[in-house]
């Protein structure tokens, strides 16, 4: 239903004539021409009203900031907060950045890394908002987002101003959860429908150390940049391992000693997405690099604050993989391609052609927990697979699950794949009912409990969370104008 002249005009008094459009000529840019407007407001003030007015007028809202997903019902207002794109604060002394939502995580890091300093980029990449949940490639050092947003800034469903942690009690951004009552969960939103209603405007994240240069020497183009020079104190290198008993025990030692930058569990054919520009090269490069890896294994991103502390880390890295028969990927040893990996996997511009690459599909299943069970969760899952490789209804990819440590492998996350042609109905089917099958496995076998799955079977076993979420989202927003309100039954 199209907004009223009248509701038109109050919307408009907020944010102007230019900040709003129910032209069905603009709503494609949004991927949608369903909405009842478009509105761009500018400052936590402009939402507060907007939100109050959306309240008045009984009609249902979402903000989007890089707009990378979403959930759109028709006749939604959709609030796109593209002009609050300012970073508020650099905190050097304490740790902290504040940023409005359209800060993305490129913008951020560009100018933390001029001050030593980086943060968690999440795995989708940096052209994300750097207010983003989740985690991603420096989780072994920045660990992930539920860790590291500190204090925010959020207008409730109502069109209240809450700010979290110190922030509300005293005006400060260090902490998220205090002096005074926490809000983290309901803030992050872990259970689905895993966003909170409403709209943060603004967010404090958590800084960390960065070992490597305030720029880095780039060359060459998207998506292969790389680097000119190796920077001083820095490594980049793939270690595969005769199974994955050998290449978890070296994963966890190098926790224990907690050298690693970066340790991602990619695998060979990742590797060969990321260091090459087409398909056509990529299988080339991957044919040669499956005659090179002995079994399953990892990248590795070492950084020294001397050269005396990088000496020492590259000698631990090589005394632990030698213990457990590892070997170095000669590929990866060689400085442009070591380049690249160093520059996309620290940039997270990593991943963008095993993401989006042509000629198939793929279905994966993120598993996250204590990394030595989603690790033997997986090769569960990836022998489900082979009777589907078998058939032909999807590649074989040579096992290819991958995953990471989460704060030097305290926690760690663990995500299998199924790559196929989503043109065939029968291959479709089979890779959706591994997926149920395979997801369903971890938490009937406890593995972990994806709260993706049934309620009614997983609810009960996770203390019911499902429907405390309900009670709170429906004390959230009493007038229905998110679409988030009782999602879960």
């Amino acid at each position: 239903m199209a907004l009223t002249k009248e509701q038109y005009k109050a919307f408009e008094d907020v944010v102007g004539a230019e900040n709003i459009s129910d032209d069905k000529a603009i709503m494609p840019a949004y991927y949608n021409t369903d909405f009842a407007a478009i509105i761009l407001p500018g400052n936590t003030a402009e939402v507060q009203a907007c939100v109050k007015l959306c309240n008045k007028f009984k009609r249902q809202f979402r903000p989007i900031c890089t707009g990378w997903s979403g959930m759109f019902p028709k006749d939604l207002i959709l609030l796109d907060l593209r002009r609050m794109n300012h970073i508020i604060e650099i905190n050097e002394k304490n740790m902290y950045a504040v940023v409005e939502p359209y800060v993305i995580s490129a913008e951020l890091q560009a100018e933390v890394m001029k001050r030593g300093f980086n943060f968690c980029v999440k795995g989708a990449g940096t052209n994300c908002s750097a207010m983003l949940r989740g985690h991603g490639h420096l989780d072994q050092t920045t660990s992930g987002d539920d860790r590291n947003h500190l204090a925010i800034e959020w207008v409730t469903p109502e069109g209240e101003i809450v700010r979290s942690g110190a922030l509300g009690s005293a005006d400060e951004w260090f902490c998220g959860d205090g002096p005074g009552p926490s809000i983290r969960a309901i803030l992050t939103s872990a259970v689905p429908p895993g966003v909170t209603p409403g709209v943060f405007t603004k967010a404090a994240v958590k800084l960390y150390h960065w070992p490597g240069p305030a720029a880095y020497p780039i060359q060459g183009h998207s998506p292969k940049y790389t680097l000119s020079e190796i920077p001083p104190n820095m490594m980049a290198r793939y270690y595969s391992f005769p199974s994955v008993e050998k290449m978890w025990n070296a994963e966890i030692k190098l926790g224990e000693n907690e050298i690693c930058y970066e340790l991602m569990g990619f695998n060979a054919a990742m590797v060969a997405c990321n260091i090459t520009t087409c398909n056509e090269e990529e299988e080339v490069v991957f044919a040669k690099m499956s005659k090179e890896v002995q079994g399953p294994g990892f990248f590795v991103i070492i950084g020294g604050n001397s050269r005396d502390d990088f000496e020492f880390k590259k000698k631990v890295l090589e005394q632990i993989v030698k213990e457990n028969d590892g070997k170095s990927l000669k590929t990866v040893e060689n400085p442009e391609i070591e380049g690249i990996l160093l520059c996309q996997c620290t940039r997270i511009s990593a991943s963008i052609r095993e993401t989006f690459r042509a000629g198939g599909a793929f279905n994966s299943i993120p598993i996250m927990g204590q990394r030595d069970l989603t690790i033997k969760w997986a090769i569960g899952a990836g022998k489900a697979k082979e009777p589907l490789i078998k058939k032909g209804l999807i590649v074989d990819d040579g096992g290819a699950f991958f995953g990471w440590g989460v704060e030097q492998g305290h926690l760690g996350k663990t995500e299998i794949f199924c790559k196929f042609d989503p043109q065939n109905a029968e291959a479709k089917k089979a890779v959706e009912d591994w997926q149920k099958e395979q997801s369903h496995r971890a938490f009937t076998e406890r593995y972990f409990a994806s709260t993706m799955g049934p309620q009614d079977e997983i609810g009960p076993a996770l203390m019911n969370y499902n429907l405390w979420w309900n009670k709170i989202v429906h004390a959230l927003d009493p007038n229905g104008v998110s679409p988030e309100g009782g999602a879960l039954v």
